[in-house]
């Protein structure tokens, strides 16, 4: 049913008007890629902050509520930068395991950020206190999760 999905929208006249110009797939995989940068430096400073590894002038709640406009227009740009890949190449991406894993993922962080955010603004005199055993692992569980997701989209070109 995906294949036939697949082929389907292969064949549809904006597929091939993508797949036809030379200059599509490289730009529109440019502004993917500078959109995860964006995206993982917000969660990764947020993240550093969580576990410990830096202090700023800032307490947490202030350096979230900063970074997440950044965070929530990034993956913003990442679904609709993905949407047009996965329109120029549906094989490539809907017929990958590997696809499914780093979208489950992407969900997975976005779900963690999402209850960070809600949590953080509900209390943020306790998020503002030294890092805590749980707070360290809300901070690894996202630089790992970005890990994970950088991981998986390069190996989708390989499986």
């Amino acid at each position: 049913m995906i294949e036939e999905f697949c082929d389907w929208l292969s064949a549809t006249p904006v597929s091939v008007a993508f797949q036809s110009a030379n200059w599509f797939v490289p730009l529109v995989q440019t502004i993917h890629i500078i959109a995860i940068a964006v995206l993982l430096t917000a969660v990764y400073v947020i993240s550093f902050r969580l576990v410990g590894l830096t202090r700023g002038v800032q307490p947490l709640p202030t350096l979230l509520a900063r970074s997440t406009p950044w965070i929530w227009i990034a993956l913003s740009v990442l679904l609709f930068t993905g949407v047009l890949l996965t329109i120029t190449e549906p094989g490539r991406e809907l017929l990958n395991w590997v696809f499914r894993v780093k979208m489950l993922l992407v969900l997975i962080l976005a779900a963690v950020l999402a209850w960070l955010q809600v949590r953080v603004r509900a209390h943020p005199v306790l998020w503002s206190q030294p890092p805590r055993l749980q707070t360290r692992a809300v901070g690894v569980l996202c630089v790992l999760l970005g890990a994970a997701i950088i991981t998986a989209g390069r190996w989708i070109a390989y499986v």
